[in-house]
């Protein structure tokens, strides 16, 4: 007996060196295969060495053969034959072990993996793990009813190297927020944050401002007390949350000359402003002087904001709001203003001369097709709402191929560096226009509008306030 386990102990362990031996060359081999794959894939991508095909597969192949027959190498020196082996094992279970001795050890099995796996059930995480931090969740996608305020959200901790762990203290509310509710961009929600962040709950909010309160490593730009403002995207996790962690490349040292909840006004809906003038419109910094421009619901966030970059280029402005906010938009720089009012607005557009571009930013609805009909030849009609995403609403079948082809693309990405960010609505948030938002504001050529500030257990008034046709500028959360 005792000659039989030492045989089998030396068997096992010569085993064990063998195969750890074999996975580390593998593991090397692997990489090898991996980082020649990566190379003649950029140069496909790039076009200039597609030629290189043949020999990239010539070496593929001497590599596939050499690894073959040195693993065929360590199996045969090995000297184990598995026949043996596996009757010496049935030998000692049933003849050289009574049936006591196998009960006990069949008892002694059942018992530790039952009580491991309460263990593991009950096992509490160190508590510097455990921090709970305040956050404004979705729960549900039924609309603002499934929206609630939770005081025990994890705290979020730094992962990679160039994240920062910002102290929010204040975030805006905007109307994408409300649809967010309603399952808004939950597909590509689904796809783009798996490994982090779940789809439900989802943490509502697309800005806020606060304070850097611990970096990673590799961060350069920022440092521990410096005070910034961010956007992120309708799929991203949201800002409503007294902690967030998230990259160094999507935040911006926020304005100096305002609050806080002033500075979370911003980043969101002057992204989409600064967006629709400069990607999406014909105005532009140097032409836009002398040209009309009409902002559509100039008392909404992202209005306000319209109306004065376009005067501060030069542009002749003429909104449409609600008679309330008309001195609003007086003192923001309109040279003209259409009331919202009982009247016909179609009648009353048609007493105004045409525009070079027109942006609709919400307000009072009304049909693009009116406002296309009032644009110069070769105008630009520019909406800043949110898009209707048809991902939403695809069947599993439709569903499983978009999301089968969505994988493809960030696999494709991940490969060649590109960044998922700037999917969708992604691409219009750029901390290039946070900076210049922040450089106009310090210069006291551009000012906040904040209609109303809220404290995080009033989220449902505040998602209703900012649904209000009434709403002038921006609503916000302020958490500190």
């Amino acid at each position: 007996m005792d000659e039989l386990l030492f045989r089998l102990s030396n068997q096992l362990e010569a085993l064990q060196v063998q195969a750890s031996v074999t996975a580390q060359q593998g593991q090397q081999w692997c990489a090898v295969w991996f980082a020649e794959v990566q190379r003649l894939s950029q140069d496909l991508y790039n076009e200039q060495y597609g030629h290189q095909v043949i020999d990239f597969v010539k070496n593929l192949g001497s590599y596939l053969e050499s690894g073959w027959e040195q693993l065929q190498f360590h199996y045969y020196s090995l000297q184990f034959n598995p026949r043996e082996f596996y009757q010496h094992l049935g030998n000692l279970c049933f003849s050289d072990v009574t049936r006591r001795e196998l009960a006990f050890c069949i008892t002694g099995l059942i018992i530790g993996s039952v009580a491991g796996y309460n263990i593991g059930l009950n096992w509490q995480r160190p508590s510097h793990h455990m921090h709970h931090m305040k956050a404004i969740i979705c729960h549900h996608y039924i609309g603002i009813e499934g929206v609630s305020t939770i005081d025990d959200a994890e705290m979020p901790t730094i992962q990679k190297s160039n994240e920062l762990l910002i102290q929010v203290r204040a975030a805006s509310v905007n109307v994408v927020d409300a649809k967010i509710c309603w399952g808004y961009s939950k597909a590509y929600r689904r796809l783009l944050n798996s490994g982090r962040y779940k789809e439900l709950p989802v943490t509502l909010g697309r800005d806020c401002s606060g304070v850097v309160v611990d970096i990673g490593q590799s961060v350069i730009n920022f440092d521990i007390g410096d005070e910034v403002y961010l956007a992120v995207p309708p799929w991203a996790s949201g800002t409503m949350a007294e902690y967030l962690v998230i990259p160094e490349c999507q935040v911006a040292k926020r304005p100096r000359l305002v609050t806080f909840e002033a500075s979370a006004s911003l980043p969101y809906s002057g992204c989409l402003a600064w967006d629709a003038l400069v990607n999406k419109s014909n105005i532009q910094e140097g032409n836009a002087r002398g040209k009309r421009v009409l902002v559509y619901g100039g008392s909404t966030p992202v209005g306000c904001i319209l109306i004065q970059l376009v005067k501060f280029w030069g542009g002749h402005v003429v909104t449409a709001c609600k008679p309330h906010a008309i001195p609003v938009t007086r003192a923001l720089g309109a040279d003209e203003v259409i009331p919202f009012n009982e009247s016909n607005i179609e009648k009353e557009l048609e007493l105004h001369d045409k525009y070079h571009a027109i942006f609709y930013t919400g307000g009072q609805p009304i049909d693009e097709f009116i406002l296309k009909k009032h644009l110069l030849p070769y105008g630009s009609y520019v909406s800043t709402m949110p898009e209707y995403l048809t991902s939403d609403s695809l069947g599993f079948f439709f569903g499983s191929i978009f999301s089968g082809c969505v994988r493809i693309k960030l696999m494709v990405q991940y490969m060649f560096g590109c960044n998922i960010h700037h999917w969708k609505e992604g691409s219009k948030i750029n901390t290039a226009y946070l900076q210049s938002l922040r450089d106009l504001v310090d210069a006291d050529q551009l000012q906040t509008v904040v209609d109303r500030a809220f404290a995080p257990h009033n989220i449902e008034q505040a998602l209703h306030h900012v649904l209000d046709p009434n709403a002038i500028g921006s609503t916000i959360i302020k958490f500190q």
